[in-house]
């Protein structure tokens, strides 16, 4: 049996075909994920082939090589310098014209390969959220290396460094969610906001492995996702990747930036998941995820292991039990027919089957978050380019991804990692995404949001009380938490959890993007977004707008 085992790791370490180990840079480059999407939704690969990002080099190769449309010619030109057909070069080329691109500097022996791109943004804008308004400037460089030797082995380095020229912090965060997790340009200086993307990796035909920072995502959403989403902020950790056929096994396990309900950093908190994927045909896809966070004892070893069954795990010991938070989730996704997909998940954060109908706190055990939609493709092109079109209804019940200890909140530098949704609220979505060539897109996306806010005093705090479970005891507790806040997970078994209990907030929120490449290395995004928001803690409206202009990539 160990021989049996050995033997086939040996395969897995020494594949022969070519494997260039690099992945998709998401955070600067969109066209190999619509490529990803649209080949899925149309029948052109399965489903599942475009549920895990980033995806490796070779995936990205091979999908645009099965077809020769004009994403998949945009994206070989992009990576020129990272597939296996790139031509090799007499020493280090500047200014390099790879396939219609510009390069700072390129080199390939045949066994090494580098490249270096360099970038400079430029964004004016505005915003009013009906008592202050006002107009902001930022400007930021940033450098990117890339490379790889002997194939198996790669490194990734985005870097930069951004500066506020004109406006107020505090509101331009409110037009863009990265600036918002940026402690440099929320808490510290508020004048420079940093960001780092790098990793280094090792790969095969077969397995994946990766330390380093990347944004990540699970999930068939073209909208958002529960366990890992693009638009969360990327964590420090390992990531562990084994696509074989129709299967695909990832792991995660990475070291978060967490905040007390004083504001206060979190010790030592990291968050591990779990996926196993199957496609059993190509128009159906199902996923079964189980994730972990704990914190304030260092790198714990039995979350470490790949194959460990975290719920389990999480319940071996008296202060796994007590502190940290394991959640199991289920995701699921048909193609009906060419150019539909209807796709759904289900979050379960705790689960008694005791006392599932029980509206008691007694049922105040069993938490969860569900997500449903469908994704059309319209009959119709415009400049023969496509239509997408989805809609989705996704929930999170009171308490959902917190937890008791407060510290083990399903997050990470203050917002969720997942669906960007707080629990005891719900969302009606609409995403439109109309495509005039792979790299020139108007999106639209316009939402409606019930959320059920925590009770708070004058002073902003959440209401305290008399345990209403033992009247005349005199023991202060927070009565005013209904579920509405993730980092307030304590007094969830006060009083039953109906669902938008507290004090209802409803917003409604339209966003449009239209994003182009006009020329080779020169893009620019227009971004105009709207929220009226009644009711709850904090009622009114923003509106704010941004002309970004970027040249290089």
């Amino acid at each position: 049996m160990m021989r049996r085992f050995a033997a086939m790791m040996a395969m897995c370490c020494i594949a022969s075909v070519p494997v260039w180990a690099q992945s998709a840079d998401v955070n600067a480059e969109v066209v190999s994920y619509d490529m990803q999407l649209l080949r899925a939704i149309r029948g052109d690969a399965s489903l599942g082939s475009a549920a895990v990002w980033p995806q490796t080099m070779q995936s990205i190769e091979r999908s645009s090589r099965a077809t020769d449309d004009a994403f998949a010619r945009y994206v070989r030109a992009y990576y020129h310098p990272w597939l296996s057909t790139a031509d090799t070069t007499d020493g280090m080329k500047f200014f390099d014209d790879a396939d219609g691109r510009i390069r700072l500097l390129r080199s390939f022996d045949g066994t090494l390969r580098f490249t270096a791109d360099a970038s400079l943004m430029l964004r004016p804008g505005f915003y009013d959220d009906g008592t202050t308004d006002g107009s902001f400037l930022l400007g930021r460089p940033a450098m990117r290396f890339a490379g790889s030797f002997d194939e198996h082995f790669g490194f990734f380095l985005d870097l930069s460094n951004g500066a506020r020229l004109s406006g107020t912090p505090q509101m331009i965060a409110r037009t863009d969610p990265v600036l918002g997790r940026t402690f440099k340009f929320q808490v510290e200086e508020q004048k420079f906001f940093d960001r780092y993307i790098g990793y280094v990796q090792y790969q095969n035909d077969y397995l994946r492995i990766r330390y380093g920072r990347e944004p990540v995502q699970f999930g068939f959403s073209p909208i958002d996702n529960y366990v890992h989403s693009l638009q969360a902020a990327p964590m420090d950790g390992l990531l562990i990747d084994v696509p074989y056929k129709s299967v695909r096994f990832t792991s995660t396990h990475s070291l978060v930036e967490g905040v007390d309900t004083s504001g206060r950093a979190v010790p030592g908190k990291y968050i591990a998941t779990h996926r196993i994927a199957v496609d059993p045909w190509p128009w159906m896809s199902v996923a079964v995820s189980d994730m972990i966070t704990y914190w304030g004892r260092g790198l714990d070893l039995s979350y470490l292991n790949p194959l460990a069954f975290f719920v389990s795990a999480g319940l071996g010991t008296d202060e796994r039990s007590r502190n940290d938070n394991s959640i199991i989730g289920l995701d699921l996704a048909v193609r009906p027919a060419s150019g539909s997909m209807i796709y759904g998940s289900l979050m379960v954060d705790d689960l008694s089957y005791s006392s599932l109908s029980d509206t008691s706190q007694a049922g105040n055990n069993n938490k969860f978050a569900f997500q449903l939609g469908m994704s059309q493709l319209l009959p119709w092109h415009v400049m023969d380019a496509p239509t997408l079109v989805s809609m989705e209804y996704a929930r999170i019940t009171p308490f959902t991804f917190s937890h008791r200890s407060m510290n083990a909140s399903y997050t990470h530098l203050g917002a969720p990692v997942g669906y960007d949704m707080q629990p005891n609220s719900d969302r009606l979505a609409l995403q439109v995404r109309q495509w005039f060539t792979p790299r020139t897109f108007l999106r639209i996306d316009l939402d409606f949001t019930r959320h059920g806010e925590n009770l708070l005093d004058s002073t902003g705090h959440i209401v305290m009380g008399e345990d209403p479970r033992f009247p005349g005891s005199g023991v202060m507790t927070p009565i005013g938490n209904v579920g509405g806040d993730v980092f307030r997970g304590d007094g969830d078994f006060l009083q039953g959890n109906r669902f938008l209990r507290g004090n209802v907030s409803y917003s409604r929120r339209v966003r449009l993007w239209f994003s182009a490449e006009w020329y080779s290395n020169i893009f620019t995004d227009l971004r105009i977004g709207y929220e009226n928001r009644n009711g709850g803690n904090a009622p009114g409206s923003f509106l704010y707008g941004s002309f970004e202009i970027r040249i290089g990539y």
